[in-house]
């Protein structure tokens, strides 16, 4: 029985010996605190009350039983630290005990009493001594004795209630026992009876309802698979009010789930729906389907996840009762269902996990990383970078950073570039994620890696190998980002190793003019004059162009250009033309260029009348300005002319000759 706090008492014996009224009156000895349990005290059986001698007359209202002679046992022990020690001092029955004495039945009183004759006992003053009351083995009562030696010692004792027998050795011990139910079962438990006959007897003769008979039931140690029977066939109990009746009468949950599947037949998910109805935990739950039910962990979990446990209630259960480690109640969540959020509260909570290990367990269930970026951001609070550091150092690629940002947190591509950046990763590991998580095209990536601050060369090295963009393509794309000519030039050969005419070719095919290809190739390459000429020609430009790239970038005088154009194989007639457009020089001036450097008369007619469309006579009245003879002017206007001698003749006579 539960034992509660007991309110002190001491019951005296008085010993044999002389009152010496002069005799000085001593301090007693500390003695240990002593107790009465009855249902006058409060705190016994609440139909038990001990009688005069032993306590005043008690006040009580029950039915008196008087059935139990046989069945009853009062004794007496010793006490140390609270509990009675062996051997008895002394035991007494309906039928006689070891001190011949027999307890005995008063009916007219309504009371059972026994003699005890203390001098036979020899007690010990300084022992604490207990007698109990017992109904077959079950104490019912009890009340602890303190023993004097002389009746002087009476008016120390530190209390108002106790028995002293001034002249003789005799205790009576009196004590009166009502109908109650617990005594009732207690008896028939001890005869055999079942569960529901107890029950029975518990309803027909005390009125007692369902619940107060489980309780009893389970007090006196039957079955809860017996105890459940009699709720369904006594009290025609439902299965979830037997569980709540079970679990309040103490039934721990292996025995309420065994009785939900012994005595009503419910699955494993029925009873986990009852129990968690009545209010087990889930690791109880847990217990019962292990144990009872013998369900495995994945089937135990999909069972919890569907009465309601949250993932995190689950993880518990499959960790605590079932000892499963991390990764296979991890795996198991994800086979159930899950979300990898709940999965992610779960893990953190159940094994105190920090977000990068939770990280890392989500990453192994395979879980995209969307998913695992969003778990991250709801169980942890965490920003959007802190979230990509995470990713980051559980492995995850920067095109699975970039989903997992875009997805968690809604960013655009600049701002999930700039994270990945942040994260130290190289431009064409950036320039791979924009395109695979945004589908972004090359130019709109190029943008986002310029604004990042990246240089020209590494998004060329980021577009080149993301995209597989050609030479002219990439060229192109920084053009429009604006970047500068000798920066693309600079970029061009760094990632392509393209010669330099190739990356000239490059740039005019992006139409950079010739003079800016001309910087580029100046500043980037510090190639001279001539070497930027002959690449501008091989590439196509035009004489013209080339002398305004050459005037531009080198600052030439219209003499060092046309010796630059004719060293790189430009026909006079271009030449002339490219040094007319571009420093304004007119026919004579042009003519004397081309024979300071080294033109024969033909060239220089033929330049002549290609620049300036200059007839025979005005041809050959400038070469004769330059100092030319008829001879020459004769073989020049002959070739280029294609005149006979006697046109010839006049046009030298009318010229002077």
């Amino acid at each position: 029985m539960k034992r509660l706090e007991l309110c002190s008492v001491v019951v005296l014996v008085l010993l044999a010996g002389c009152d010496n009224p002069t005799a000085p009156i001593s301090t007693p000895p500390t003695r240990p605190t002593m107790t009465i349990a009855d249902a006058a005290h409060g705190v016994g059986h609440p139909h038990f009350y001990f009688l005069p001698p032993l306590v005043p007359n008690p006040a009580f209202s029950g039915t008196f039983d008087p059935t139990l002679s046989p069945l009853l046992t009062v004794d007496v022990c010793r006490v140390d630290a609270g509990a009675c020690v062996p051997p008895l001092i002394a035991s007494f029955t309906s039928s006689g005990g070891a001190t011949s004495a027999s307890l005995q039945l008063d009916g007219r009183a309504e009371q059972y009493s026994v003699n005890w004759d203390t001098k036979a006992a020899a007690l010990d003053p300084s022992q604490t001594y207990r007698i109990r009351v017992n109904v077959v083995g079950l104490t019912i009562g009890y009340a602890d004795v303190d023993v004097v030696e002389s009746g002087s010692e009476l008016k120390n004792v530190q209390t108002g209630e106790f028995v002293g027998l001034l002249d003789g050795r005799t205790l009576p011990i009196r004590f009166r026992v009502e109908r109650d139910p617990a005594i009732t079962a207690h008896v028939l438990h001890s005869q055999n009876y079942t569960a529901g006959q107890v029950a029975i007897v518990l309803q027909r003769d005390f009125g007692l309802g369902a619940q107060a008979s489980a309780t009893i039931l389970f007090g006196e140690s039957y079955a809860g698979v017996d105890v459940g029977q009699a709720l369904k066939d006594v009290f025609n109990v439902a299965s979830g009010d037997a569980a709540l009746m079970l679990k309040t009468a103490g039934f721990d949950v292996a025995v309420v789930g065994a009785a939900l599947q012994s005595v009503y037949q419910q699955t494993s998910a029925q009873a986990a729906s009852i129990l968690k109805l009545v209010g087990f935990t889930v690791n109880e739950v847990t217990h019962a389907l292990s144990t009872v039910f013998h369900e495995p962990a994945a089937a135990l979990a999909q069972i919890l996840k569907n009465v309601g446990f949250a993932a995190d209630e689950v993880a518990s259960g499959l960790h605590m009762e079932l000892q499963l480690v991390l990764h296979d109640v991890a795996q198991i969540l994800k086979d159930v269902g899950f979300d990898p959020t709940a999965i992610a509260r779960a893990v953190h909570i159940t094994f105190q996990l920090g977000g990068q290990a939770v990280a890392q367990v989500l990453k192994d269930l395979s879980i995209d990383p969307g998913a695992v970026a969003q778990a991250l951001q709801a169980e942890f609070h965490l920003v959007a970078k802190d979230v990509a550091q995470l990713l980051k150092d559980v492995g995850f690629d920067p095109s699975a950073i970039a989903r997992g940002l875009h997805t968690a947190f809604q960013l655009a591509g600049q701002e999930v570039a700039q994270i990945l950046k942040d994260l130290l990763y190289d431009p064409q590991a950036i320039a791979q994620a924009l395109h695979t998580e945004f589908n972004l095209l090359a130019g709109d990536v190029g943008q986002i890696l310029k604004d990042l601050g990246i240089d020209p060369i590494g998004i060329m090295r980021a577009l080149h190998v993301e995209f597989q963009l050609l030479p002219v393509q990439v060229a192109q794309i920084l053009k429009d980002l604006l970047f500068d000519p000798g920066a693309i030039a600079r970029g061009l050969r760094a990632e392509y190793q393209l010669a330099f005419e190739d990356v000239a070719r490059a740039l005019a095919e992006v139409a950079f003019h010739p003079e800016v290809i001309a910087r580029a190739l100046h500043t980037e390459f510090q190639l001279l004059s001539q070497d930027v000429a002959k690449i501008l020609h091989d590439i196509g430009i035009d004489p013209t162009g080339i002398a305004h790239a050459l005037n531009v970038e080198f600052q030439l005088v219209a003499r060092d250009v046309v010796q630059i154009l004719k060293d790189v194989g430009i026909d006079p007639g271009g030449i002339l033309t490219a040094v007319h457009a571009e420093f304004g020089v007119l026919q004579n001036e042009g003519a004397q260029l081309l024979k300071d450097l080294g033109f024969d008369p033909s060239s220089i007619a033929r330049g002549l009348q290609s620049a300036f469309q200059v007839g025979a006579q005005d041809a050959a009245q400038i070469l004769k300005n330059l100092g030319y003879g008829a001879v020459e002017i004769t073989a020049a206007l002959t070739d280029i002319f294609q005149l006979g001698l006697n046109v010839i003749a006049d046009i030298l006579h009318s010229i002077g000759f």
